[in-house]
């Protein structure tokens, strides 16, 4: 008897461990106009946002942009290596810290252009 309630116990402990670290690690996948509709539910948050470039000022390994979803804008700051592909009208991915009206980018990915997708 003694063994099963020690290992119910144990299985109480894994679970509420493995639901805390990954609640710890979510990040929301939003489009940049469903980020401006619920900015406030999301401020301080770790976010992932798509969207195409409008505008981008390019410093070194430094590049503050914002992208645009359905006329809803997002203003991303990001510094790291910055993919070749990077430019305005480029639909891009970022992962980062939303804070302040502003994507502080961790992690930026471009999607490839359709000039690579097959004809059908």
């Amino acid at each position: 008897m003694r063994k099963i309630l020690l290992f119910f116990i144990a299985l109480v402990l894994v679970v509420g461990y493995v639901l805390l670290a990954a609640s710890r690690n979510y990040v929301y996948y939003l489009t940049a106009d469903e980020l401006v509709a619920e900015a406030q539910r999301y401020e301080g948050k770790k976010v992932k946002v798509s969207g195409v470039v409008v505008e981008a000022d390019r410093k070194g390994r430094s590049v503050s942009f914002v992208i645009e979803e359905r006329g809803k804008r997002v203003k991303v700051s990001y510094t790291g290596a910055i993919p070749d592909a990077f430019a305005v009208g480029t639909p891009v991915v970022v992962e980062g810290r939303y804070a302040g009206g502003e994507v502080e980018a961790s992690t930026l990915l471009t999607k490839c252009p359709s000039k690579y997708e097959s004809q059908r």
